[in-house]
């Protein structure tokens, strides 16, 4: 038989396109061994098939670290702190392929680095998760990915420190302070009734606001302040014997040590009058002073008439045409005597000038030097012009007040007989008197100086 090239050739290509048309390695196999994988630059990247340790698998290895993971979240809990990774990378990074895990550090150490000791759970998910980090202590919380190559990534900035929550079985007494327990968490039905007594409220925790109206009756109030509060029907008083004041429904009262009344103030007197008192009870003579409406009076014991009081004392005269405003200075008298008094009146009108001062007494005396702008006095010098002629000086600048008018002169005589003698003055006089002055005339038998004293005074007649 003779061989035949062209059919050989024609069958080998045939078997090539079916050989070209199968998958790769279709009929391959890995028998004892392992297909090494390497990067461009020959660096080991991973092993398929038989490992090194007689095992089948597919061993990652020399991958690069993954990004780091978002700041975690953090909160206490009940017993220990919850933590969360919201599934998202550090600066918008896309999760790598080769991402394994995210793993949750926790440490009470500010600053702490992540290492086996400080890793409490793992996401596995990359949708992310929150844990549950069993604790006493405040922790510290910081999360760090790894690959498939079990490298890890830079950790997160750390948050907190956040403190667990304490669980009923782990509290004692006196463990949960009011930073433990949340502002409104303790009600009215949680409170035990007649539970809070006096030692446990604060100075000044009860205010007007928590009182409800009317709920304070009958009992007694010690130390403290009450404010912004009306105070009906009762007794108020600093002490209840000794030195005190006396606040009741009637008035105030200042006792002494002895219970003497010192000073009072009431709404009426019993003259009818709202008044401020003191007293001087010391001695067999008691004395009082009362301040009241427009008027400040005096009396001693044996007064019984407000008439009989010493006082000073602004009234309302009437108004109209006459004289609408006194204030009064009386000294008091016993029944049936007539006090001193001095009584200042004020003009009715602004261009009337009729203020007065009325003294009305048996005696008055003026132990010093007695001025009034209705007097003037003075003395002149007049020099003759000649021998029984008579001779003025005019006096000018007086400001006498009055309606009427009166003047007196008269000689300066050192001796008698000063008249009539032959250097004898025959004669003294004056004309022209006005409430700016007025001319003084002399005669004398010579050419000698004369003084003569003048006086001018003002009357209302």
């Amino acid at each position: 038989m003779t061989y035949d090239i062209g059919r050989t050739l024609a069958d080998h290509e045939r078997r090539l396109k079916n050989v070209e048309a199968q998958s790769r390695l279709k009929s391959a196999a890995l028998d004892d061994t392992a297909l090494v994988v390497r990067d461009s630059t020959g660096s080991l990247r991973g092993i398929v098939g038989q490992q090194g340790d007689g095992t089948t698998a597919v061993t990652i290895v020399n991958g690069g670290p993954p990004p780091t993971p978002a700041t975690p979240t953090a909160a206490p809990a009940l017993g220990g702190v919850s933590a969360g990774w919201d599934g998202l990378f550090a600066d918008g990074a896309v999760i790598p392929l080769d991402w394994a895990r995210v793993e949750v550090h926790a440490s009470p150490t500010d600053g702490f680095t992540p290492d086996a000791e400080s890793l409490v759970a793992t996401i596995e998910t990359a949708q992310g998760g929150i844990v549950y980090i069993p604790a006493t202590a405040p922790q510290y919380v910081r999360l760090l990915a790894r690959n498939t190559s079990g490298t890890a990534s830079p950790p997160t900035a750390q948050v907190g420190p956040y403190t667990p929550k304490p669980v009923a079985g782990e509290i004692g007494i006196g463990e949960i302070t009011s930073t433990l327990i949340a502002d409104g968490a303790i009600t009215t039905p949680k409170v035990y009734a007649n539970a809070i007594t006096t030692g446990l409220l604060a100075a000044g925790a009860v205010d007007a606001v928590a009182l409800k109206a009317d709920a304070i009756t009958g009992k007694t109030i010690t130390g403290g302040a009450i404010n912004g509060s009306v105070i009906t029907g009762a007794t108020i008083q600093t002490a209840t014997s000794g030195a005190r004041i006396v606040v009741d429904t009637n008035h105030l009262s200042v006792l002494s040590a002895s219970s003497a009344l010192l000073a009072e103030i009431a709404p009426t007197d019993s003259y009818g009058r709202s008044k401020f008192v003191t007293y001087k009870t010391d001695g067999s003579t008691q004395f009082y002073s009362a301040l009241n409406a427009a008027a400040l009076t005096f009396g001693i014991t044996g007064t019984t008439a407000p008439s009989q009081e010493g006082r000073l004392s602004f009234s309302d005269l009437g108004g109209g045409s006459g004289i609408p405003y006194e204030l009064s200075l009386s000294s008091g008298n016993k029944a049936g005597v007539a006090p001193a008094k001095l009584s200042l009146y004020s003009a009715s009108t602004a261009a009337v000038e009729d203020s007065q001062a009325v003294l009305n007494a048996d005696k008055v005396w003026a132990t010093g030097v007695f001025r009034a702008g209705n007097i003037a006095a003075g003395s002149v010098a007049i020099t003759p012009s000649a021998a029984n002629t008579p001779t003025s000086v005019s006096v000018s600048g007086l400001a006498v007040k009055g309606n009427t008018l009166r003047a007196f002169v008269s000689i300066a005589n050192p001796a008698p007989g000063y008249t009539g003698s032959s250097n004898g003055v025959t004669g003294v006089g004056f004309t022209n008197l006005t409430a700016s002055g007025l001319t003084i005339w002399a005669t004398r038998q010579n050419t000698t100086a004369v003084t003569v004293h003048w006086m001018v005074f003002g009357v209302d007649v």
